[in-house]
């Protein structure tokens, strides 16, 4: 299910109003969509998917984790419905997903993936920019912080960039969202295998050199951040290029005790990490979390464990003001 990018994808939008418009309440119906998910109650979860669809009729992700919740309850006729809703939206990249198992074996589903494979052939090689946002303010001579920001596994920096714009528009901090390097569908993409094949560091670097050659960047003040699978490449590359970040923070991601070689050398660097997750996620990466500020802080590493009460694997809280909490933390020495 690749819910691990759509909560922070379009939550930023909850309660925004336009001109003329009701206001969006997609975010709100995903993350207790996300939540449900993670606590195995799969009607709820359909339920909450369909109210943001409402609101979000074209977004491929929650017509695919539909699909996904209907395969659980072994409802195979309404999964594969939904699971062709979001090929047709553009989700093109799902045969690795566990909860595919239940339809994996039908007719339909071999079809759906064959259409699938060949929609996707057809754009895997395209390459976008960043999602770039600039602050209030902006003063082209003057130095200016730098976030960039990771979407999950599935995700698209477009709706993504929403969630940290506003913190970072008052913050003084220009935004930058890069593309997951490895494309799943028309608004879906994932950062690859974290060291093993390097992809995520690449575009995380050509990102901030980017910007770098564009702004005028303060370089003692550039923070990295992700979601899920983006929170884990926060936690590898925070660690990894400690002297080029001046924080990180994980949200809804996951420590792996194989960072734990690059401890001792990101302490003598000044990163401080701000980890955020739901009390409601599993427990292994509950856990994690809890590790990695353990061990961050038994190397001298500044670190920050922020728990959310009813919170699944989801953004916690109001985004505006989690994420200039968290910013607010980092920048004091």
């Amino acid at each position: 299910m690749f819910r691990l990018a759509l909560i922070l994808s379009v939550f930023m939008l909850t309660g925004v109003r336009a001109a003329a418009q009701a206001p969006d309440s997609s975010g709100f119906y995903i993350q207790r969509a996300g939540t449900a998910y993670t606590v195995k109650d799969y009607a709820g979860s359909i339920a909450a998917y369909k109210s943001a669809l409402r609101f979000r009729p074209d977004n491929p992700t929650v017509a695919f984790n539909i699909a996904c919740n209907y395969s659980l309850t072994g409802d195979r006729k309404e999964a594969l419905r939904w699971l062709s809703r979001a090929v047709d939206l553009g989700m093109y990249s799902f045969d690795e997903d566990e909860d595919m198992d239940n339809i994996r074996g039908t007719r339909e589903y071999k079809k759906l993936l064959s259409r699938a494979d060949k929609l996707l052939a057809e754009i895997r090689d395209r390459i976008a920019e960043p999602v770039t946002a600039l602050p209030e303010g902006y003063d082209p001579g003057k130095p200016h912080p730098l976030l960039v920001a990771m979407h999950g596994f599935g995700g698209e920096p477009q709706n993504f960039s929403k969630v940290f714009a506003k913190a970072c528009g008052r913050k003084g901090y220009i935004l930058c969202c890069p593309y997951g390097p490895v494309v799943m569908g028309k608004a879906a993409f994932h950062w690859g295998d974290g060291e093993k094949d390097g992809l995520a560091e690449k575009r995380v670097l050509e990102s901030i050199a980017l910007m770098r050659s564009r702004h005028n960047i303060d370089t003692s003040r550039i923070v990295l951040a992700g979601f899920s699978q983006g929170g884990y490449m926060a936690y590898l590359l925070g660690l990894k290029h400690s002297g080029l970040f001046r924080g990180a923070i994980p949200i809804a991601g996951r420590y792996d005790t194989l960072l734990d070689q690059r401890l001792e050398r990101a302490s003598k660097a000044a990163i401080k990490y701000y980890i955020l997750i739901g009390e409601l996620e599993p427990e292994g990466r509950r856990l994690s979390n809890l590790e990695a500020m353990k061990r961050m802080m038994d190397h001298g590493i500044t670190a920050s464990l922020n728990a959310y009460a009813g919170v699944g694997h989801a953004f916690p809280g109001d985004p505006d003001f989690e994420v200039g909490r968290a910013l607010e933390w980092i920048e004091k020495r």
